[in-house]
């Protein structure tokens, strides 16, 4: 990876890469390249990116970081009053469901007292019919036969 950098970035010459004091550690802990060569050669691809580093700068300082902070808390206020409102509807729909299984729970409840109703009245209407004269001529009044 490192001969594909070379490759891409060229190696720098040695003005750019300077002299490095004897005091310093002569390689980086943490890649374990030698210092003299690394810290010359990121600081030369920054330079060469200094511009484009630059454009990029602007254009962050250019944001409206006031409008898009307004704009987040509007839109985190928008989803807390959305998520709100949709617990209040989940707890209405329970709440009908559980009305609506009463109304079906009473509707068959009630299918069960007029079946009880319509068994009590034929048994009051057979009792009638078997209390009633069997044959009355029309104009001679009935009598019972007890």
């Amino acid at each position: 990876m490192m001969q594909l950098l070379s490759i891409c970035e060229g190696n720098p010459s040695k003005r750019e890469l300077g002299e490095s004091s004897a005091s310093l550690p002569k390689i980086l802990p943490v890649t374990g390249e030698p210092i003299h060569h690394t810290i010359p050669l990121l600081a030369t691809r920054i330079a060469r990116h200094e511009d484009r580093l630059n454009d990029i700068v602007n254009v962050i300082n250019g944001l409206p970081c006031g409008h898009i902070t307004k704009n987040v808390n509007n839109l985190i206020i928008g989803q807390m009053a959305v998520e709100s409102k949709v617990e209040q509807i989940k707890t209405e729909f329970s709440e009908s469901m559980e009305f609506i299984a009463a109304l079906c729970i009473a509707n068959v409840n009630m299918g069960d007292v007029l079946t009880s109703f319509d068994h009590e009245l034929e048994q009051i209407s057979a009792q009638n019919f078997s209390l009633s004269p069997q044959a009355c001529d029309p104009g001679i009044p009935c009598q019972r036969t007890d």
